[in-house]
């Protein structure tokens, strides 16, 4: 896919990004969102691999970069970017910090066993990690250091490389702790042992705190906590309990580590069907930006109803979408990108792609953003 005036698009891209932030853009921006499963079979690289070897991380994660500014159009500038940024994966790294025994598959995602200790041994075994001692033991801090040692000095096009900070956030709060719980069994422990799970919880959140925390520390950044640029995390799993057992049990953990984390603007991010929930995070924590619900799990106009104050949606649409006919594709898009939704919140859209999807159907769906994501009058801005 390539670009007649790509001066052109990059001047309409910046404009559009800036008048988002003003709260005057004239359209949704549009994005697409890419990961392994898209990306390693284009270099014939194995998940396995990748997630072992830090030279393969750095020439796939450069080679995709160049190819997708090369070859995709959306609301993202098709330049190189003034510093390539690299960085380890780290889909599995809060579950070995926890201590999770990781299992890497050939040609899949990584995912982690639970944890198979009796409770107060489990309690202890969390308690009794020496945080920095364990980062500094884990397979990411090992796979950063080297990535710093491999691009010293290094090049890509003729741009600096340089490594990112690797941990800025946490996959959620019971996210992990139902990986190294089980799912199953911590929802049990909501039933049959309260506190307990309320104990685990706290204690998993408390790591997971100090361990953010103490990345920036031993990387030097210079960021302290909290700050007031904003923070944002992801829980998934939580879309899996009720409101009464998230408020009950997960909501004083979020609330610590939002407070712990920051004293600006809150997001989440959320791709699974949490509608029972939005009114609660709004209403106790203040989140007002939501990243990932998409109209095969979510009701968006209700969504907005319920909180009932400006609130930014970055919608996502299903992650099959992409690999379905045009007409479905369209069908989604314009479901997403209705008047009433446009103008009562703040939108993005963004198009995941999975492996296999043909650029024609990453082409359509930008097009369909764009016709179905223009605005009659500025959103309501938070």
């Amino acid at each position: 896919m390539i670009m007649k005036d790509i001066g052109q698009h990059n001047k309409q891209v910046a404009r559009l990004w800036n008048d988002y932030r003003l709260g005057r853009n004239e359209r949704v921006p549009v994005v697409l969102a890419f990961d392994e499963q898209f990306i390693l079979p284009r270099w014939d690289c194995s998940f396995a691999r990748y997630y072992s070897d830090v030279q393969s991380q750095i020439e796939i994660q450069l080679q995709s970069q160049d190819w997708i500014i090369r070859n995709i159009v959306h609301d993202k500038l098709m330049e190189p970017p003034v510093t390539w940024q690299v960085c380890p994966p780290n889909w599995m790294a809060e579950n070995e910090f926890l201590g999770a025994e990781v299992v890497t598959q050939e040609n899949d995602y990584s995912w982690s066993h639970p944890l198979d200790l009796p409770k107060p041994k489990l309690l202890a075994m969390l308690r009794g990690i020496d945080v920095t001692e364990r980062i500094q033991e884990s397979t990411l801090y090992r796979q950063y250091t080297q990535m710093k040692e491999i691009t010293r000095g290094m090049e890509f096009q003729g741009r600096p490389v340089e490594v990112g900070v690797p941990v800025i956030a946490t996959h959620g709060v019971f996210t992990k702790t139902a990986e190294i719980r089980g799912l199953e069994q911590i929802c049990l422990d909501f039933m049959d042992d309260p506190p307990f799970a309320r104990e685990l919880l706290e204690c998993v959140t408390d790591i997971l705190t100090a361990r953010i925390v103490a990345w920036h520390r031993l990387l030097g950044t210079g960021r302290e906590f909290p700050n007031s640029g904003g923070w944002g995390m992801a829980d998934d799993s939580i879309a899996m309990i009720s409101r009464e057992h998230y408020e009950s049990f997960v909501l004083p953990c979020h609330r610590k580590f939002y407070q712990q984390m920051t004293t600006g603007a809150r997001s989440i991010h959320l791709c699974g069907r949490a509608q029972h929930l939005f009114q609660t995070l709004h209403a106790n924590l203040g989140i007002n930006t939501f990243n990932g619900p998409g109209p095969k799990v979510v009701d968006l106009m209700r969504m907005i109803q319920d909180i009932g104050e400006p609130v930014v949606i970055e919608t996502e649409v299903g992650h099959a979408t992409l690999l379905g006919s045009r007409e479905k594709i369209e069908q989604e898009v314009s479901a997403i990108l209705r008047a009433e939704i446009k103008e009562r919140a703040t939108i993005t859209l963004t198009g995941y792609v999975p492996v296999a999807t043909p650029l024609s159907s990453i082409e359509f769906f930008y097009d369909c953003g764009v016709k179905y994501g223009q605005l009659d009058q500025p959103p309501n801005k938070v």
